[in-house]
């Protein structure tokens, strides 16, 4: 069978097309192994101790017998790990499912339902895109404060639960090319907006809020500047805040311990990397999403 096989390669008629298509898939795949080495060099580099890797040329190749789990250790001994990804997990979830839930909403309202000033409103609303976030930062602070929410909860959940103007503008994109006709026949049966919505829109907007939800967890579980800013103490640091010290020398005249920094960089990534497995097809959606029309 393999010496038919290979008569059958041996004797094809090569044409330029399969040139070029070996050729683009030699490309492609060394493309991913440049893109994938970072992510290989990093959870390596986390099980190995700190004195393989201060040493010159760096070693590609796993040192097998060093391996171990110190630089994870070490990191939980120094900082509240758990309460820090569990922190991290909270301020994503939640601001995640009330982005959905509202952006949906607004979404629906802007794409499907007809009032007055609509149009203005919405471009209102997009002109608000233009600012930089950074900018918001002051004055949400002293909002913050006034409310006494810092270094609390509700600092890190409640700005930011609606998923903002991009949240809703990805949704009306998206719920623009639903069809009118199911919405309509619901309201000569009697049914009301909310009904309309709940039964007929969302199980049809499912690709739609699936994407919304993939770059919220994303932002939100990578969101370093705003927890920064709203909270003091370690107990109540999301991951990226939390891990920030780890850069950092143990002592005063140590170098920086490059495997924790990895450790920690690792577990950081390990959610990103399990919401891309389980999600992966969802994304060239995202990326096709404002292009279409109602």
């Amino acid at each position: 069978m393999t010496i038919k096989g290979f008569s059958a390669f041996q004797g094809r008629q090569w044409t330029r097309a399969d040139f070029i298509n070996i050729l683009a898939y030699t490309l492609l795949t060394l493309w991913a192994l440049l893109a994938l080495f970072p992510i290989y060099w990093m959870i390596k580099n986390s099980f190995e101790p700190n004195q393989l890797l201060n040493v010159w040329p760096p070693r590609v190749l796993p040192n097998w017998e060093r391996l171990s789990l110190d630089n994870y250790n070490a990191l939980l001994v120094r900082f509240p790990l758990p309460r820090w990804v569990g922190n991290s997990l909270l301020v994503a979830l939640a601001r995640t499912a009330g982005a959905v839930f509202f952006g949906s909403l607004a979404g629906y309202a802007f794409a499907k339902l007809r009032f007055f000033g609509r149009e203005v409103l919405f471009w209102m609303l997009m002109a608000v895109l233009m600012l930089p976030s950074f900018i918001l930062i002051i004055p949400q602070y002293q909002i913050i404060r006034a409310f006494a929410w810092y270094d609390t909860f509700w600092a890190l959940l409640v700005p930011g639960i609606t998923g903002g103007v991009w949240a809703m503008f990805l949704m009306r994109q998206f719920m623009r090319s639903l069809p009118t006709e199911l919405i309509e026949s619901a309201r000569m049966d009697g049914a009301g907006e909310f009904t309309i919505f709940l039964r007929i829109i969302a199980p049809l907007a499912v690709p739609g809020m699936a994407v919304l939800a993939i770059f919220q967890f994303i932002g939100n579980w990578n969101n370093f500047v705003w927890p920064l800013v709203v909270t003091s103490s370690k107990e109540m640091r999301t991951l990226p805040v939390g891990l920030g010290p780890a850069l950092s020398p143990k002592d005063t005249g140590q170098v920086t311990p490059i495997g924790e920094v990895m450790a920690g960089a690792t577990i950081a990534a390990v959610p990103m990397i399990v919401v891309f497995l389980f999600f992966q097809r969802y994304f060239l959606k995202g990326i096709t999403i404002g292009a279409i029309k109602g």
